[in-house]
């Protein structure tokens, strides 16, 4: 049964020293942000230019290419409907042939003696 308390007090030891451990590495990280901010932030001024640039040829590319999204688009659009219409439409094609058959044996047109 000691052995139990013994490896409480182990497990409680390493969670003390886990915690102290990962509060040096906080204070670390802390530390380091708070010196390192002016650095980032004029980082940042000195890169807004470059990224106002490369912004700008973004839009322009997108410019361009919304036409030929749009017409490929249409042009999917457009093979889609003629595929459902055929989908719906081929099932169908051994009712109409039946159809077409019935109508030739019933309908029959005596032929015009000349």
């Amino acid at each position: 049964m000691i052995e139990l308390l013994v490896f409480g007090g182990l497990i409680a030891a390493g969670l003390a020293v886990a915690a102290v451990v990962g509060f040096v590495f906080l204070l670390l990280k802390l530390v380091l942000w708070v010196v390192l901010l002016p650095v980032r932030l004029l980082l940042r001024l000195l890169f807004l230019p470059i990224w106002l640039a490369l912004g700008a040829v973004g839009v322009v590319a997108g410019a361009a290419a919304v036409p030929l999204i749009l017409i490929a688009l249409t042009a999917v659009a457009v093979v889609g409907t003629i595929v459902a219409v055929m989908a719906v439409l081929l099932p169908a094609i051994p009712f109409v042939l039946l159809g077409l058959l019935v109508w030739a044996i019933f309908f029959r047109r005596t032929p015009a003696v000349a």
